[in-house]
């Protein structure tokens, strides 16, 4: 069980020393803000839940993956964040876009005679 834990460090430790890398859990290395960031990291909250929830109740375990389930969490939320607001921002491109193409087909057409 002390290897695991060791092992879990480590990982963590490699991710922070790489900026704008996240390594997976299988050991590719993905951009920290993407989709597979954000799968890896709720996959590693289920595991270190289901770990947790394996220890006793008041042992120092338990509050080292409580404090390990802090940290996933949080850069849980921080990704999604990002995602989210990079979909908004491709949403209103998007938007953009079919307006022009929609004012330009009008034009087009009222030019033939068409409006």
């Amino acid at each position: 069980m002390h290897n695991d834990i060791s092992n879990l460090d480590l990982l963590l430790l490699c991710e922070e020393k790489k900026e704008d890398h996240h390594m997976r859990m299988d050991g590719t290395v993905v951009g920290c803000l993407s989709g597979e960031c954000a799968e890896d990291l709720r996959h590693r909250i289920g595991d270190a839940v289901h770990t947790r929830d394996s220890s006793g109740t008041r042992s120092d375990e338990r509050s080292y993956y409580n404090g390990i389930l802090r940290v996933l969490r949080r850069r849980l939320r921080e990704v999604e964040k990002h995602l989210r607001e990079e979909e908004s921002i491709i949403q209103e491109v998007e938007n953009k876009s079919s307006r022009r193409a929609i004012r330009e087909s009008s034009r087009m057409m009222k030019l033939a005679g068409i409006l």
